[in-house]
């Protein structure tokens, strides 16, 4: 069977798109599993779809994870509002990761700078855009949102990033194809 190239990528994506929304479902249903668990699995599966199948897929899977996560009922009703900005702050991850990571070091430069700047982008975001953009996030969601998008986000991209370089060179070693 001669499967195209782009069909094996969009597989693949499918796939990790699949196991990123049941790491979030998870840990909305299972109170032992927190966003320090989920954080980090989602963040390696972005970077992971930008080895394995290309930045679009991951920008695709960027945007899909915050909007999958509020249609199944992990992200709260009032944060809705926020989906966009996560998106975004997804999309500069991926984005700064993949431009660097065929540099000397650019994997790590990569999720160092990818890290910093997401969390960055969502911690400004949650602090100070929404009141200027005006959203009509309550002010304890408020309160909730800025810490959630403050230092856990930069903890749990930075994981996501290591988890991921260190699967792309295990399954490297092992299949052939990548």
């Amino acid at each position: 069977m001669n499967v195209s190239k782009e069909t094996k990528n969009m597989i693949i994506s499918a796939l990790l798109l699949t196991i990123a929304v049941i790491i979030q479902i998870l840990g909305k249903n299972i109170p032992q599993i927190n966003q320090f668990f989920v954080g980090p699995t989602v963040n390696a599966i972005l970077l992971l779809t930008v080895y394995l199948s290309g930045v679009k897929w991951a920008v695709l899977i960027g945007v899909l994870t915050p909007v999958l996560a509020f249609l199944s009922g992990v992200l709260a009703t009032p944060m809705a509002p926020f989906i966009p900005f996560i998106a975004l702050g997804n999309l500069i991850y991926i984005s700064i990761f993949a431009l660097l990571k065929n540099r000397i070091k650019g994997e790590v430069i990569g999720v160092l700078i990818g890290s910093t700047a997401k969390f960055f982008f969502l911690y400004f975001s949650a602090t100070k855009l929404i009141d200027v953009i005006a959203l009509g996030i309550p002010a304890p969601v408020k309160e909730k949102l800025a810490i959630a998008m403050g230092l856990p986000q930069l903890i749990t991209a930075l994981a996501g990033g290591a988890i991921a370089i260190s699967l792309y060179y295990m399954l490297k070693k092992r299949i052939s194809t990548i």
